[in-house]
């Protein structure tokens, strides 16, 4: 039974070792994968692909920014303009019917899509790709198709590449575009307006400062900003809203680590429950009778002839077993353990003597406990 569970025990440690190296490395390499990672297009993000430089600029530019956490449905009219930047996260119920209400009532919506944006849509917006001509280079200059609020005089932009912003609607005017597309398309709702720039890179921490982006985005977002607020969404990135544990970790990146885990775990349980050769049978244990003790001990004080050291422990046991008895007192046996004590003394006791001193004292100690019993024999104390 001891060498099953010492087995079991050096098992467990063992899985417990493996598990912690792979949780450790594990996590270094989530942490450098994040660390590389542009992250969000998230005013919260300060890696590359971040919108945390835009927001804090505009706010120490005394612009009323402001992050939104709620669903869409508790827009107000005091938002003059509302900024989504390439949702994570699609539309929830209700939604899309209360943003174009927004809108219709004097709102301004500054979209920067992404080609899978369900609120571009909405609106008539497409997202096409465009081949270049290789003999060509793209221009970082815009090409105007047409002078508005959101592109004054010529301006410089360094976009890479981006999807063309296409609409359907014959109201849609082109303000800007370049070598990849349209790159800002504007289409009139109501009394308010949905602006689409179509690449998501221009206002990130990374190219904010790079050519006309900044004073782009100035245009983009105050041209309609009145006395109102200017609301950016953080809601359809995970923002404010209530998940359950399962859509954080599918949202965390965790999954994949999670799933080794759980693959190294059921590897060691099925790894410690199977046997590698033939079984063996158990260790059993024979029980030892006390008198073995008894035997042993008068063995060795035979041998050494500690005869008179014997008798000292055989005379402190019977003092203390009167004295539970409380028949210390008992004539006779005082005075057998008196005859004891002088044995003691002598050099010349033999075994035989030993012998019967011990019976003359069990004899006195006997008679003693029937004396206090009124003469009946004693029972066991």
């Amino acid at each position: 039974m001891e060498e099953k569970s010492h087995g079991a025990g050096k098992g467990t440690m063992l899985a417990a070792l493996l598990t912690a190296v792979f949780v450790v490395i594990v996590g270094i390499d989530a942490y450098h994968k994040t660390k590389k990672q542009p992250g969000p297009p998230s005013t919260y993000n300060a890696a590359s692909g971040g919108y945390k430089a835009l927001y804090l600029w505009l706010r120490s530019l005394g612009v009323p920014a402001e992050r939104w956490e709620r669903p869409l449905a508790e827009l107000s009219q005091k938002a003059a303009v509302l900024l989504m930047i390439s949702p994570r996260l699609g539309p929830g119920p209700h939604e899309l019917k209360a943003l174009e209400t927004w809108v219709r009532g004097g709102g301004s919506l500054v979209l920067i899509s992404n080609p899978w944006n369900a609120f571009a849509k909405h609106f008539g917006f497409e997202m096409k790709t465009r081949s270049l001509d290789p003999r060509k280079q793209p221009h970082e200059e815009i090409l105007f198709s047409q002078p508005g609020p959101y592109v004054r005089g010529q301006r410089t932009i360094q976009s890479k590449t981006h999807f063309s912003a296409d609409s359907g609607r014959p109201d849609a005017i082109v303000h800007a575009k370049d070598a990849f597309g349209n790159l800002i398309v504007a289409v009139e709702e109501g009394r308010g307006r949905v602006i689409l720039i179509a690449d998501p890179s221009l206002f990130t921490n990374l190219h904010l400062r790079e050519g006309d982006h900044a004073r782009l985005a100035l245009e983009a977002l105050l041209s309609h900003l009145g006395e109102g607020a200017l609301l950016i969404d953080e809601y359809h990135h995970g923002y404010g809203r209530a998940t359950s544990v399962a859509s954080y970790l599918h949202q965390s990146g965790a999954v994949p680590s999670i799933l080794q885990m759980l693959f190294l775990f059921l590897l060691l349980w099925a790894a410690e429950g199977r046997r590698f050769g033939p079984p063996r049978p158990l260790r059993t244990e024979t029980a030892r009778s006390s008198m073995e003790y008894v035997q042993a001990v008068a063995h060795l004080f035979q041998r050494v002839k500690a005869r008179r050291l014997a008798l000292e422990g055989v005379l402190r046991w019977f003092d203390a077993e009167a004295r539970r008895l409380l028949l210390e007192r008992d004539p006779a046996f005082q005075k057998e353990m008196a005859k004891a004590k002088k044995q003691v003394l002598l050099e010349t006791m033999t075994d035989r003597d030993l012998v019967s001193v011990v019976r003359k004292l069990y004899g006195a100690l006997a008679g003693a406990r029937r004396n206090a019993s009124g003469g009946q024999p004693a029972r066991g104390g």
